[in-house]
């Protein structure tokens, strides 16, 4: 009997040793081709960083991390079945990433569905976190509304009077849209739209609505074109004196580096616009050392800044997973509601009713600089929702 015991106490401790060894699995996924790629390959270095750093310190929970990694190609279908494959073939505990919020919205469907834990750390449409929340969502991005808010209030800044509408034509556009037009009023009362106009995403030719903007007479453009829409929407219309007189305010995030630093000598005048992070400019003690460490991995001072959101979303991850002392999906987003940790970009909190975080953005006119070959935001002003 004694000898039998034994053998069992050796089974169940053998068991949970291996057990303790198996990794955790974080299944990521970001567009790493195609024109999503300037944005999505960035945010995939900041997910590798914080994977590296939580690996050289024990990983989550005592167990080392294992990050798997794919390609949505901005695309929701293909972005729908690589999540249920890294579910069910994969195993995957949590997983992360999107970039367009069309592919956001698809990932939520899946999250809900397989009744896994899916943080959105870039998708920013607010039905994600309002008409289509649920139990296994959350969200460490901004949302169209808390960007739509600020654009708002700078065309009311900027006294703008006649303003042209510029959004593609899905879910972050069509909400940025609204969210836009609910803050007018509270913003910029005299403000009235004159013109919307909502190419397609992925749209590269925009030479059919650059004429229709200009004879509108507006002295305002807010616009959502983001990544490659803004750079192409640059070369066809700066040319024809486009940006000489009409006020750009643009969310999608043209103020970062990888746009500045795509564009170069072209960056055109009058632009106001946003980022998540600057590794120019700071706002929280930790940014300094998140952005050495993320130059050096980077080989490159001039960090991109979409890698923070990446950063954020398995730090989130591991905190979470802490907090639970468990990899359970209920008990994991459990322990999201409300979570609270420290970022490169200061305190963040997971709102425990919308699984919204409060995230905010740098907001500021890119400038010419003497010394570089590329535009810099500044003054960069950081808004964070209250």
């Amino acid at each position: 009997m004694k000898y039998s015991a034994m053998l069992v106490a050796v089974g169940v401790f053998s068991a949970g040793t291996a057990f303790a060894q198996q990794p955790i699995k974080i299944g990521v996924l970001y567009p790493l081709t195609g024109g999503g790629a300037v944005y999505g390959v960035p945010a995939m270095a900041g997910h590798q960083l914080a994977i590296e750093e939580l690996n050289a310190k024990g990983g989550i929970l005592g167990r080392k991390i294992e990050s798997i990694e794919r390609d949505d190609k901005l695309n929701p279908a293909t972005a729908s079945s690589t999540m249920k494959e890294l579910i069910t073939k994969d195993k995957v505990d949590i997983v992360l990433g999107g970039l367009a919020s069309s592919v956001g919205l698809a990932m939520s469907e899946v999250s809900k569905q397989e009744k896994v834990v899916y943080i959105s750390t870039i998708p920013k449409t607010i039905q994600m976190t309002t008409d289509k929340l649920h139990k296994y969502v959350f969200r460490t991005s901004a949302n169209t509304d808390q960007e739509g808010d600020t654009m708002a209030l700078l065309a009311g800044r900027n006294k703008l009077t006649k303003l042209c509408h510029l959004e593609l034509d899905y879910a972050y556009g069509n909400d940025l849209e609204a969210g836009i037009l609910k803050s007018l009023p509270k913003h910029a009362p005299d403000a009235k739209v004159v013109l919307t106009l909502k190419p397609k995403l992925g749209a590269t030719d925009f030479n059919p609505f650059i004429p229709q903007v200009m004879a509108a007479g507006c002295d305002g453009v807010l616009s959502g074109l983001w990544g490659p829409h803004f750079v192409s929407w640059v070369k066809q219309a700066a040319p024809l004196g486009f940006f000489n007189k009409i006020k750009w305010i643009s969310g999608g995030e043209i103020g970062s580096h990888e746009i500045a630093g795509e564009l170069k000598g072209e960056y055109p005048d009058n632009v106001i616009s946003n980022t998540y992070e600057l590794w120019y400019h700071g706002n929280d003690p930790s940014h300094k050392e998140f952005q050495a460490k993320l130059a050096k991995k980077l080989n490159t001072q001039e960090t991109p800044q979409w890698a923070v959101l990446g950063y954020i979303g398995v730090m989130y991850t591991a905190a979470a997973m802490e907090k639970a002392k468990s990899t359970d999906p209920d008990k994991v987003a459990e322990a999201l509601e409300g979570l609270s940790i420290g970022t490169p970009v200061g305190k963040l909190t997971i709102d425990a009713k919308t699984h919204q975080a409060n995230i905010g953005q740098f907001w500021g006119p890119m400038v010419k600089k003497p010394d570089r070959a590329y535009r810099m935001m500044e003054p960069a002003e950081y808004i964070q929702p209250k």
